[in-house]
């Protein structure tokens, strides 16, 4: 029996719609990169590490073999491109951010590691890996209420408290700095979200936040897992050969559920018998009470979120700014002339200090530039077709900035390897370059909203820390300097 017309025509009408939808995307050029193989394209090249080479230093090298500030890789059918340079990604995430702005398909964060999240999948109440929707510029508009730079004035005094206690653990047990950082930067974040003050559950919530924030760093970026470039893996049975990942993700889930959910129980567990502290979680609370069974979700989502990055971000850049004093002694020195001048010695340095002491927040932006805590920012997703000097991005591309090639670029900032705070001092007829914060948090309208508490925090510690201590090298057994390292951590922060 002959083909009915109507289907013969649907079915003309579709082959000509893919026929000329492969002649547009053939005839124009993608930018330039490696071809690949059939089928996965540069999935071995690229996404494993099986060179243990980060990834935003293989962008970089792309870039440079090619030619070109933007580099496009064919990984299993999707189109990435890396923007390695200021201007692609001034270009694009900046001025064209409305087109920019959403998240590529994230299977492994957005669906596994909220399997067990209380029904509430991660992408639900996570604005950094949200798509970008009315939703998230709901949860964004709420966010920037409490984390604004105008608003976060309002937790110096936690700030304040919190620091004093970090000195004192430093000098009673300097050996175990990089817990102290975590305490401080954990115990902060707990008060100003939640209104936790008690010692022993500040110490328990820190410990959720590492535990669940170690899984979303190792999964949070596109193709982090084989899942996030086929989706239909995340039905297979968790015994299944090869799904190692399910099993990974089902145990991250849990730890994923007790950071979004243990600290908000606790808070309205407080509220309820009349002990609660005032945080942001109160506050929000109290202001939407009319709304409280609709807005009570976007609350809890605020209060998570900032409890999950502001942990994890402000930590790695107190250990990377203290890290890099040690093996700068002369900036050290020169930072303590400053505190010395402008404070004196018979108090600390606080945030009406900071416009007189230049230097700290020179030593903060450099240490951002030189040891960016993201190498790379989550990817970003184009939501429609575009042209950037001659080259095709088709709609649906990840698009990913390099903020380690961005923040190392010779020509931006000159001898990119070497530390030099001063490079960001304002002097009469020079010029300095772009702030690195513009870059270390991210781009365009998903750069980081909690970025002023972390660098207040930041600023604060270094401030205070100069000002009572010398940081110096320790020793080994024999006698010998142990030398300072910065090693690169897996993940989307290092």
């Amino acid at each position: 029996m002959d083909t009915p017309i109507p289907l013969s025509l649907a079915v003309l009408t579709a082959l000509s719609f893919l026929y000329f939808r492969w002649r547009r995307l053939s005839t124009r050029p993608l930018p330039p990169g490696p071809r690949g193989l059939p089928v996965i394209g540069s999935l071995w090249d690229i996404v494993t590490d099986k060179d243990d080479k980060p990834r935003h230093l293989k962008y970089l090298d792309l870039g440079k073999k090619y030619d070109s500030d933007i580099v496009h890789i064919s990984v299993c059918g999707d189109h990435l491109v890396v923007l390695n340079s200021v201007k692609a990604t001034d270009e694009l995430l900046e001025k064209r951010s409305i087109n920019y702005s959403d998240r590529p398909v994230m299977p492994m964060v957005t669906d596994l590691l909220g399997l067990l999240a209380a029904s509430k999948r991660w992408d639900e109440f996570d604005i950094g890996v949200m798509g970008y929707s009315d939703k998230w510029k709901a949860h964004r508009r709420i966010f920037n209420q409490y984390f604004k730079q105008q608003a976060v004035v309002s937790y110096y005094p936690v700030h304040r408290k919190e620091v004093l206690v970090f000195l004192n653990k430093i000098l009673n047990n300097p050996e175990s700095l990089n817990a102290h950082a975590r305490d401080y930067a954990g115990a902060m974040i707990l008060q100003i979200t939640y209104g936790i003050t008690s010692e022993e559950e500040k110490a328990y919530f820190v410990q959720v936040a590492e535990i669940a924030n170690q899984s979303i760093i190792a999964s949070v970026n596109h193709g982090s897992f084989m899942v996030d470039y086929f989706p239909f893996l995340k039905y297979i049975p968790s015994w299944f050969p090869g799904a190692g990942f399910k099993r990974k993700a089902a145990v991250w889930a849990k730890h994923v559920s007790d950071m979004n959910h243990d600290p908000w129980r606790l808070l309205k567990s407080s509220m309820a018998n009349g002990t609660a502290m005032p945080s942001v979680a109160t506050n929000g609370l109290e202001r939407f009470n009319s709304d409280q069974e609709e807005m009570e979700p976007f609350i809890q989502h605020v209060c998570a979120v900032a409890y999950a990055a502001g942990a994890d971000t402000t930590v790695a850049l107190l250990l990377a700014s203290l890290l890099a004093l040690v093996r700068n002694p002369e900036a050290q020195t020169r930072a303590q002339a400053e505190i010395d001048e402008v404070v004196g010695s018979s108090r600390l340095p606080d945030f009406q200090d900071r416009d007189k002491l230049p230097y700290i927040d020179a030593i903060l932006k450099e240490t951002q530039r030189l040891y960016p805590a993201s190498p790379l920012s989550i990817d970003h997703c184009s939501m429609d077709d575009d042209i950037y000097e001659g080259y095709f991005i088709p709609k649906g591309t990840t698009v990913v900035g390099n903020a380690w090639a961005i923040l190392h670029e010779e020509k931006t900032y000159p001898e990119p390897m070497k530390f030099k705070p001063e490079r960001f001092l304002k002097e009469e007829g020079k010029s300095t370059p772009p702030d690195s914060t513009l870059y270390a948090f991210g781009f365009g309208r998903r750069i980081c909203p909690g970025r002023f508490l972390a660098l207040d925090a930041a600023w604060l510690m270094v401030a205070c820390v100069l000002s009572v201590f010398d940081i110096n090298k320790t020793f080994d057994a024999e006698g010998n300097e142990i030398e300072v390292v910065f090693a690169h951590t897996p993940g989307a922060i290092r």
